[in-house]
């Protein structure tokens, strides 16, 4: 595999750039609303990203993992693995709907939020696991590179460096988008800072599924209901977030943040009981300091 560092700053540098040129326009005064449709674009330039580099390092110096393609090494296979995907997925959705409904709940007998049932909420609810299925398709395009080739690009270095290292860039990724918005008045400053904690914090789910299941797809599946579970509930069961006080505010993302880390750290322990930390090992895939 490339060297670590340089293919991990061309990468941080290309991914970086493009989602900076997609929202430079909301900086100088337009619209946001564009930025729904071409999301779903820049979703994809992360693992881009990869085959271009990977392609560029192998015509220039050839190494010993050229009978492995990136979609290999980004643990997209599925055959042969079905049963730990679908236990790691079943995993994922059973740590989210405690990470998304207990702190409601918890906020809400503190009294920090209101508890509500908006009209249409069934519905909504019905359709949160059908959408996250379809919103699969463009989130692919992150994880195949984040908790796909990058993660086994990383994995000699252990579960927290890689998780740590890959977590910080993900987040960090996202802040130009969440600053754009915040830019046009559709998000308020606090809400950058929280949903900057929440991805650093989702970043050990998602690691932590890579590593139990040795494939990123549930990873993937974890992306997906993550972008979609917590904005429906907190949009129907709940006073919105943007109406809240913030002492309200910073209480109920304080009860949200201690749940995150309960479960994370229970997702730690189970990584390092069944794998030391450590990923398979792809058949020549080392990846050099």
């Amino acid at each position: 595999m490339p060297p670590v560092g340089p293919f991990l700053g061309a990468f941080a540098l290309i991914v970086m750039v493009a989602v900076c040129a997609a929202t430079a326009p909301v900086l100088l005064g337009a619209d946001p609303g564009y930025l729904t449709g071409l999301t779903f674009v820049v979703q994809w330039v992360p693992f881009a990203t990869v085959l271009v580099l990977v392609a560029v390092h192998r015509a220039r110096r050839g190494d010993g993992t050229r009978g492995l393609s990136p979609w290999t090494l980004s643990a997209a296979r599925v055959r042969g693995n079905g049963a730990a995907i679908m236990r790691s997925s079943l995993l994922a959705l059973g740590a989210l709907l405690i990470a998304c409904i207990a702190p409601i709940l918890i906020a809400g007998s503190a009294g920090l939020i209101e508890l509500r049932w908006v009209d249409g909420a069934a519905t909504a609810v019905a359709l949160t696991l059908p959408v996250a299925l379809l919103f699969m398709i463009p989130v692919a395009g992150e994880e195949l590179a984040w908790r796909g080739y990058l993660t086994t690009l990383l994995s000699p270095r252990g579960f927290v460096t890689t998780t740590a290292v890959i977590g910080a860039l993900w987040a960090v990724w996202h802040l130009p988008l969440t600053i754009a918005y915040a830019v046009a008045g559709d998000l308020a400053p606090r809400d950058v800072v929280s949903k900057t904690v929440d991805l650093l914090l989702a970043a050990v789910l998602v690691s932590a599924l890579r590593y139990l299941s040795s494939s990123v797809w549930p990873a993937v599946f974890a992306h997906a209901l993550f972008n979609n579970l917590f904005q429906m509930a907190q949009y129907n069961f709940m006073t919105p977030l943007s109406e809240l006080s913030d002492g309200s505010y910073w209480g109920y993302m304080a009860v949200s943040w201690a749940t995150w880390v309960v479960i994370d750290g229970l997702l730690v322990i189970a990584v390092f009981r069944r794998t030391r930390g450590r990923l398979p090992a792809v058949p020549g895939s080392a990846a050099q300091p």
